[in-house]
């Protein structure tokens, strides 16, 4: 018999690590979604893994580090879905945005549900960071009414950094309402939308609003 070798052996108590060290993150997020942030202990998430307490502080350490892990990977997923559109062409930029976005969050969403609520209760998405996931998200939609302004689809007569705050909040708005559970996915996609459209529109020009109106129609 030919024994594995020890470089063998250590990937594999590496990736059996790795899983177990996921499933414990997921039954956090399973206790946050389903039972409230003040519901997950230690001691609760190391009884729903069906592991030992020391493993969960040797795996995640304690329960704030727990917090910060899941919201920080959970955002990471989120910034690289909803970053990926193309800025030039307003419309489909934030329909991309917000399917992407959706897109991700329905592959688990009990999982991003409780990172988001995790990511509100220790102060993630504050305003004032320069380089913050807020200020991301900002600059994406200043992006989009900086490259409209260009073309002639918005006139510019709104300053674009008032137009891409009202943009952001639609979103957050909507995804508030999710968080909470009182919309499902679909909702919060149309919520998104109708709130971005509307914002477009008051500073859009005659051609491009009659576009916005006809999107928002299909919305209803």
């Amino acid at each position: 018999m030919i024994n594995p070798s020890p470089a063998r052996g250590l990937k594999t108590r590496t990736e059996n690590k790795h899983k177990r060290r996921e499933f414990i993150l997921a039954c956090a997020g399973d206790i946050i979604a389903k039972h409230g942030l003040d519901a997950l202990t230690i001691a609760r998430l190391a009884k729903q893994s069906n592991v030992t307490i020391p493993t969960v502080h040797n795996l995640l350490g304690r329960r704030a580090d727990i917090l910060d892990t899941l919201v920080r990977e959970a955002m990471s997923d989120v910034m690289r879905a909803a970053t990926d559109f193309d800025p030039s062409d307003a419309i489909s930029a934030l329909e991309d945005f917000i399917d992407g976005l959706i897109g991700l969050i329905a592959t688990n969403e009990t999982y991003y549900r409780a990172a988001f609520i995790a990511g509100e209760r220790i102060n993630f998405f504050e305003h004032e960071s320069a380089d913050g996931i807020v200020a991301n998200s900002r600059n994406h939609a200043r992006a989009i009414c900086a490259h409209a302004i260009k073309q002639g689809k918005l006139l510019g007569e709104i300053d674009e950094k008032q137009i891409s705050l009202r943009l952001f909040s639609s979103q957050r708005l909507a995804r508030l309402d999710w968080m909470h559970g009182y919309i499902d996915l679909n909702t919060y996609r149309k919520q998104v939308l109708t709130g971005m459209f509307i914002t477009l529109c008051a500073d859009a020009s005659a051609d491009f609003k009659a576009e916005l109106l006809r999107r928002l129609e299909t919305l209803s």
